[in-house]
């Protein structure tokens, strides 16, 4: 089963999410990234391939790439272009039985085109959604509502996975979350405050990501 990964913003850390789950199971699962919209020349796909050294085979190329790092409908717009949504919730569709991690672009709301939001995409395509939140400052609003948002869709929300660097309201947030929304925590990462090179990167792969190894059953069962 494929699964959709979206976040409670933008930069909470959604390409991380996916190059943990890559680094430590794409080749014993047989995993692939598929990043259907990027935005700006940035490359989350680039980002995922440098951090888990994986070949392109593990990695389908986008459906669209629009130069300016903006929210879908703008970036295409700017462009005269359109994001065909039927188009893309169909190709999802078709490719739900595979094991495939999509990475939506930023939140949940967020627009591809002006009346059609990622949950549209996510609800039209029926992929389970991974939601993927910050552990800092405000997070317990945003992440409640995305939720909340979720739940009144025809949309299956597998879990929450926490992602932030150490700080004193990290622990409470994460509590206030899962036991306000009565949700599954799928794990928690710790953010660096410094770049980490890829050996560093795969040695807290190893040390610290999912070590009860509870994200395959979950995620692709």
């Amino acid at each position: 089963m494929s699964v959709f990964v979206s976040g409670t913003g933008t930069d909470v850390g959604k390409t991380l999410f996916c190059s943990l789950v890559m680094a430590k199971y794409a080749k014993s699962l047989g995993l692939k990234y598929f990043k259907p919209i990027q935005t700006g020349s940035d490359s989350d796909r680039v980002k995922v391939m440098n951090l888990t050294g994986l070949n392109e085979s593990h990695f389908l190329k986008n459906y669209y790439t629009f130069e300016l790092p903006a929210s879908p409908h703008l970036a295409s717009e700017m462009e005269n272009l359109t994001v065909d949504t039927g188009e893309l919730s169909r190709h999802l569709f078709s490719i739900k039985g595979e094991k495939i991690l999509v990475e939506g672009a930023g939140g949940v709301y967020v627009p591809l085109n002006r009346y059609f939001f990622t949950m549209d995409l996510v609800e039209q395509s029926k992929l389970p959604l991974v939601l993927v939140a910050s552990t800092e400052l405000g997070t317990i609003n945003h992440t409640l509502l995305s939720i909340e948002a979720i739940r009144k869709r025809d949309i299956r929300l597998l879990g929450v996975y926490f992602i932030g660097p150490e700080n004193p309201l990290r622990s409470d947030n994460i509590r206030t979350i899962i036991e306000a929304a009565e949700i599954g925590l799928l794990g928690t990462f710790l953010l660096e405050e410094r770049k980490l090179s890829r050996q560093e990167f795969l040695d807290k792969v190893v040390e610290e990501f999912d070590p009860d190894r509870i994200l395959p059953d979950i995620l692709f069962p």
